[in-house]
């Protein structure tokens, strides 16, 4: 039998997919939500989603199975779930996936390669939090030859209005008279963060792609393409946790 979990309201709305968090919040405190038939309005509450009669606007409130996907993102499209200038996002060419699911960190509007997409709240903010130690690697074409020396301030980290900013990681792949293309990790991500530092020592970034998270790569992915993470994958990418979430889904329509 399940052992009774207690959870913040608000996070079973969202985790259901019917709001963001904070709309969530809006919904509990209008009287819209109830719990074994009497309204709530406490933004505390917790509730079991799984043994409580959860109810939002007179409709049953019913978990999600928790999904966890790789995107290969492609250029001109918005990490985010909603656009207010109505550009496309990359919740939008998601197909044949029931849940509402949201993107594990950002990429920048142009910047292509890995991104990770779950309904896992949980999953998503431990590995966007630089304690999880999972290193982003990116590949980024700069404009100029990146010297030894550059490469060690990289390294070392330079301040940039206040804030510092270094790479985990960086090697130069190759180099021209016009253009470096480096390799480059990351266990933190401020933002713009390899475009700030690169500019800052005048290498300028023509372009961008993050190529592999963690030990997860795109394999045979094509801009726009995506997969469902498989257990082993969701494993190796939470080594630290002694129970990785088991991914469950819905049979995909043909």
């Amino acid at each position: 039998m399940r052992k009774t979990e207690k959870t913040r309201l608000q996070k079973i709305l969202a985790e259901a997919g019917l709001f963001s968090r904070r709309k969530a919040e809006e919904a509990i405190a209008q009287g819209r939500v109830k719990v074994n038939g009497a309204a709530v309005t406490e933004l505390g509450f917790k509730a079991d989603p799984y043994h409580d009669a959860i109810t939002c606007d007179g409709k049953p409130v019913r978990p999600q199975p928790k999904t966890y996907l790789i995107m290969n993102k492609p250029a001109g499209v918005i990490c985010t779930v909603k656009d207010d200038q109505g550009r496309t996002t990359v919740t939008d060419i998601i197909r044949h996936v029931d849940e509402r699911l949201f993107p594990v960190g950002r990429l920048d509007f142009n910047t292509t390669g890995v991104l990770l997409l779950t309904n896992d709240g949980d999953f998503a903010q431990k590995l966007a939090h630089p304690s999880s130690g999972v290193v982003k690697t990116y590949s980024a074409r700069v404009r100029g030859v990146v010297t030894p020396k550059e490469v060690g301030r990289m390294l070392g980290g330079i301040t940039v209005e206040g804030e510092k900013y270094r790479f985990h990681d960086v090697r130069v792949e190759r180099a021209t008279g016009k253009n470096s293309t480096l390799l480059i990790g990351l266990t933190e991500g401020k933002n713009r963060h390899i475009k700030v530092l690169c500019q800052a020592l005048g290498h300028p970034v023509s372009k961008l792609a993050r190529v592999a998270y963690g030990p997860i790569k795109l394999g045979t992915l094509q801009p726009g393409d995506y997969r469902h993470l498989s257990q082993k994958e969701i494993g190796s990418l939470l080594h630290g946790s002694k129970k990785p979430p088991r991914p469950t889904r819905r049979k995909e329509a043909p």
